[in-house]
């Protein structure tokens, strides 16, 4: 099981800390519900991949003793299975979506930040592809808020995106939020 949790750093300072980054204690299973701290586990490491640089990252792995389960303890700048950050996956969006990029216009922004990446235009069709998916989902994250307005008849994947960023601008971590109030992580797969 996957805990998307927020860390007092930046990705930069959270990779040079390694295992050493304050972990929080996480209490309470998801899985079988036990009221309990949860024990560190281990550690494995994963890619993150910014706009700028690629990181190799620790993940620390926690273990209910009472079901033996274990949760990954992912930091909030991180989608669950993406080696993309929310940040890269986001700006991304927001260039086709609201600025209205080409996909290559895309390519050339992100090839400018860092000239040795990867990143390519399958890439971009992926997130594109996965956010039209989502979409859905995404629209009705946004009906928890009454602070913030949002149209929920307009649910387009243009007009998500741009709520999205009224989001991000007003409560800064839409990645954390989202996961504790959706069922699933942003841009799980929808079957």
């Amino acid at each position: 099981m996957i805990i998307i949790t927020k860390f007092p750093t930046n990705i930069t300072e959270y990779a040079k800390l390694g295992k050493e980054n304050l972990f929080p204690t996480i209490s309470g299973c998801k899985h079988c519900g036990f009221g309990g701290n949860l024990h560190r586990h281990c550690f494995y490491e994963r890619n993150a991949i910014t706009p700028y640089e690629v990181f190799r990252i620790v993940i620390l792995r926690v273990k209910c003793p009472s079901c033996h389960k274990t949760h990954s303890i992912i930091p909030s700048f991180l989608i669950p299975y993406r080696q993309y950050t929310f940040e890269h996956i986001f700006l991304c969006l927001s260039y086709l979506y609201t600025r209205g990029y080409s996909y290559l216009s895309v390519l050339r922004v992100f090839r400018g930040l860092n000239p040795h990446t990867f990143f390519s235009i399958a890439n971009v069709n992926h997130f594109k592809r996965r956010m039209i998916e989502v979409t859905p989902l995404v629209n009705y994250f946004f009906a928890n808020f009454s602070d913030l307005y949002f149209d929920m008849a307009g649910y387009d994947t243009s007009s998500v995106v741009r709520k999205m960023e009224l989001y991000i601008s007003a409560h800064a971590d839409f990645n954390l939020e989202y996961g504790s109030k959706m069922p699933i992580y942003f841009f799980k797969k929808v079957s």
